[in-house]
Parts: C-alpha cells; structure tokens; sequence
C-alpha cells in the first residue's frame, strides 16, 4: 500500500467512525418563570442547566422557559398563552426525543376557565408531538409550591412559616383553582402517554429556598433538577456510572466520578445489621459525593444530612444496587 492509498484508508476510517458516533438525544424544558429562572442571581445555574449536567455529554438539554406564561388561551390575556412565544416556536423546531413541562401555575389565577386550559395543554402537546413524532413527554402533576398566602393557612403549601419568610398576605385566588388544573393535566397526560411527577411536596418544606414566595433560588432549582433527572432516569432506564463507597472517619462517603448522575433510590446501604434504604429522588451530581455519619437517626430529606444508625466501622458497609440496575 503506497502513502497516499494509506492516507485515503485513515481518512476513511476516521469518517466511518464520526459518522458511527449517535447525536447526543435532545431534551426541551418548556414552561413559565421557573424554567426560564426568575428570581436567580447572574451566575446560578437555571434549572435546564443542571439537569443537562445531570443527564451528561450522551443528552443535550434547553431551556424554553418564558415568563408569566399560560398554558391555557385566555380573553384579555394576549401573549399570555405559551403557545404565542418565540420559545414555543423553538422548542418545536427543536424536534426533541422529550419534552417536560412545567406549564400550570400561571393558569390558576382570576382568569382560570377549566375549558380553556384543557384546550390549550392539549394543543400544545398535539403540536409537539406533530414536530416530532417519537418524542416523549413528561410534565408536573402535581405543580410546584406557592408560599404566598396568609400567615399560618397551609394552601400548597402557602405561606405557613412566618418564622422563615414571610410574604405577600393574599393569594389572589390561585390555591382554590389548582386541584382542578392538576386533574385537568393528567387528563391531557393520559391522552398523550405523558409521564407525571410531583413538583410539590419534594419542595414543599423548604420555604427559604424561594425568594418571593413562588420564584426559587438556585439551591431550589437544584432541587427540581434532581426532581426531573429522576423521573427520567426511572422512566427511561437511562444507564448511570457505578458509585463508589469509600470508608471515612465516623461517616461513610459515596463519591460519584462519573459523567452523569447517580439516582440513588433504592439502593441500600448497610453493614448486616443496620440498613438505609435511600428513596426521594437522592442524586450525586457528578464529581460530587454523598457523605452518611454513623449516628443515631435515619433522615429521609435528602437535601438534609443522612445518618444511619449503627454501632460498627464505616468499613463494615457496603452498597447493594435495587433489583433493576
């Protein structure tokens, strides 16, 4: 084989190679002020941002948030309808493997017509399923928390933590309108094969982590994130690096040195005779770790410390993976 035939077989090889390589599959987060991060300083990560972290270099992820959006096309409410957005119109041309959204909350207001909101979630999941047939989609079920509200009244949850923060004194009528809205989205869900999530009660004792009742700061945006990649990576089966168990002093640290999330739900942790099971969406970014102390109490919050209680050393412990991984 002379230089220039070996040349012409490298070239060819490499571009075989590029061209084995898959498109990395692409997720849309579509909604109001929440995805689009209102209420974070310059500098914190949106919500989209961290998940695409989460999700890893095999997934692109963007956001199309808009705020004071609707997913519902009310009278007197021109733009207001997500559907009228620049960011709807590309998030169609996006042509996702799957869409989330997080429409609702801004429906649930004075005014609230069940018809028209019905048309219009459903409107726009017919037409991103028209842009892209194969898609998947996800949406809050259960929508995220509103912490205006009177002092003391718990409205989902409202704003029942004076001692924490306290807010506006009225919550111009949304609490009442939204077990309505979260039946009428999981009737468009059933329609479309939409998977739900709850987007409430993961946040719903963390009041300090929104800074005006509703908007959330970048450690809540974290916290939805965690909440999404979750749902994702049961419902999609995705493939997550191996955790590390490393002894320490007193503690046990669960590292994570892989490109993507850990979802930890399900797997145990236990040294034969205490055992904690870890549930509520407990994820280990990536490059981060999990550090549990020997103590005497199990916490459930994975945003709190975790403690197990046992009497023996951290090498005593080790990680056993849920049935499915």
């Amino acid at each position: 084989m002379n230089l220039r035939l070996l040349f012409t077989s490298l070239a060819a090889t490499l571009s075989l190679g590029m061209a084995a390589q898959a498109a990395p599959a692409k997720i849309a987060c579509v909604g109001d002020s929440i995805t689009f991060g209102s209420g974070l300083k310059p500098g914190d990560a949106r919500y989209p941002q961290v998940l695409a972290t989460l999700m890893g270099p095999d997934f692109d992820v963007r956001g199309f948030g808009n705020p004071g959006k609707t997913a519902g096309d009310y009278p007197g409410q021109v733009g207001r309808w997500y559907g009228s957005t620049k960011e709807f119109k590309q998030s169609l041309d996006f042509k996702a493997d799957v869409y989330i959204c997080n429409l609702g909350i801004n429906d649930t207001g004075r005014w609230w017509d069940p018809k028209l909101f019905l048309k219009g979630y459903d409107d726009l999941f017919t037409a991103w399923k028209s842009a892209s047939p194969k898609a998947r989609f996800f949406a809050w079920g259960l929508l995220g928390p509103d912490y205006r509200g009177p002092l003391n009244k718990k409205a989902f949850p409202g704003n029942c933590y004076p001692d924490v923060r306290k807010y506006s004194g009225s919550d111009n009528g949304s609490a009442a309108n939204r077990p309505e809205a979260e039946k009428l989205i999981a009737t468009v869900a059933r329609k479309h094969k939409a998977g739900l999530f709850d987007a409430l009660h993961p946040l719903s004792d963390h009041p300090e982590w929104y800074v005006d009742g509703l908007h959330p700061t970048e450690p809540g945006a974290r916290r939805i994130a965690e909440i999404t990649f979750a749902k994702l990576a049961k419902s999609m089966k995705l493939k997550q690096p191996a955790p590390k168990l490393e002894p320490g002093t007193g503690n046990v640290i669960i590292n994570n040195t892989g490109e993507s999330g850990i979802l930890l739900d399900g797997w145990k942790l236990t040294d034969g005779s205490s055992t904690l099971v870890f549930e509520n969406a407990t994820v280990i970014h990536p490059g981060d770790r999990l550090i549990i102390t020997i103590g005497t109490e199990t916490q459930k919050d994975p945003t709190k410390p975790l403690e197990i209680k046992s009497a023996k050393s951290p090498a005593a412990f080790r990680l056993i993976p849920p049935r499915n991984r």
